[in-house]
């Protein structure tokens, strides 16, 4: 950890914010985040971007600066288990965050930055300015018989995570926490803060323009291939049957085109304003169990069908963990069954938790002692 000051000008701060581009769910989650920070007098936000989720970015943000980072393209097996695959993708992880590291340290020099968010990207951590990572996975999931490999991972996570100044949780302590044990920290870990939940349907994003057209159930697909194909495939195919009129929100990059076939939309996707609309008058939607599709959902209040990404044991857990408090009703993606998940769907709800409840308390924090170019208090 460095403890030595970190001197900038008072007058401007340089921000670099870069999610991990794994789907977009890491690039929505820091909407809010971005938000904040540009409520901030003096404060200048880049984004570090890559991918499809550096494409959502620039349509967000078409305003800020955006700077190139490197890019981890990852593919999941066509299988029920990833375990197989996210094993043997460890070295290029490995590989992934030095290129990350040596690339920042450019990025610094290059820019004048004053500090580094990371949501993510265990690589960008830098010596010279403070380095913040923004996770909410803290205790890894693994399915059983494969504790040595949780160890492993484990021990790996610990590795990367303590070169930060700090990390951020998006997530609350005790019941109301959405993440479970997932994000609770280790005992020894002092450098970690809850900063509440991070919605991307809040701090501007108010959506209240009347939409064209309502949909009693709205799905998001979200996540890498080929999963999210399947699943778009499933659940198209089902609501023909059933006859439920729907909103299918892809989760690709595309042109955003609404195209109508019987009672079901279909759109590539949708930036946040446009999307808030159609989620608040909507019923229900059905999504993946992501952590930040439940963040947004919480935000929302929304009833909803979660569906993990088979053999993603965090995606699994959340939407056990979740159904179990009767937040929000779940199925395995093998036994989905749209018209039974309808049925079962008024038996749950989300509670009234804060969003980013705890966020600009840190970012507080940050600017006093980049003004003050002191260590954390």
């Amino acid at each position: 950890m460095d403890d030595q000051p970190h001197n900038r000008p008072a007058s401007h701060k340089k921000i670099l914010v870069a999610p991990l581009d794994w789907g977009l769910g890491h690039a929505s989650r820091i909407i809010p985040l971005v938000e904040a920070l540009r409520s901030y007098d003096r404060c200048e936000v880049l984004l570090g971007v890559s991918g499809k989720s550096g494409e959502f970015l620039k349509a967000e943000f078409p305003g800020l600066k955006t700077v190139n980072l490197p890019s981890l393209r990852v593919r999941y097996s066509d299988s029920s288990s990833q375990i197989g695959r996210i094993m043997l993708l460890i070295p290029r992880l490995i590989l992934s965050g030095i290129k990350e590291h040596l690339h920042l340290r450019k990025l610094v020099k290059e820019y004048d930055l004053s500090a580094v968010i990371s949501d993510n990207r265990y690589g960008l951590y830098c010596r010279q300015i403070p380095s913040i990572l923004v996770l909410h996975q803290l205790k890894l999931h693994f399915p059983r018989g494969l504790h040595l490999w949780a160890r492993i991972f484990t021990w790996l996570q610990r590795q990367w995570i303590t070169r930060f100044d700090q990390i951020w949780i998006p997530d609350l302590p005790g019941d109301r926490s959405a993440a479970g044990n997932l994000s609770q920290p280790p005992g020894d870990l002092k450098n970690a803060w809850h900063i509440g939940l991070l919605s991307r349907f809040f701090y501007g994003h108010t959506g209240q323009r009347p939409v064209g057209e309502s949909y009693p159930l709205v799905a998001l697909l979200s996540g890498p291939e080929p999963q999210r194909s399947k699943l778009e495939e499933l659940i198209s195919r089902q609501l023909r049957i059933s006859g439920i009129r729907a909103l299918v929100v892809q989760g690709v990059m595309g042109d955003g085109v609404m195209r109508t076939e019987g009672r079901i939309t279909w759109v590539s996707h949708m930036l946040s304003d446009d999307l808030h609309r159609y989620l608040q008058a909507t019923g229900v939607v059905v999504c993946r169990s992501g952590y930040s599709s439940v963040m947004d959902l919480i935000a929302l209040r929304k009833q909803a069908v979660l569906i993990p990404t088979p053999g993603q044991p965090e995606q699994e857990y959340l939407a056990e963990y979740l159904r179990g408090k009767g937040w929000f009703f779940s199925q395995p993606q093998n036994l989905v069954h749209i018209e039974e998940a309808l049925r079962q769907v008024n038996d749950y709800f989300p509670p009234r938790i804060p969003v980013s409840e705890h966020l600009f308390r840190r970012i507080n924090r940050l600017f006093n002692r980049l003004k003050q170019g002191e260590g954390e208090d």
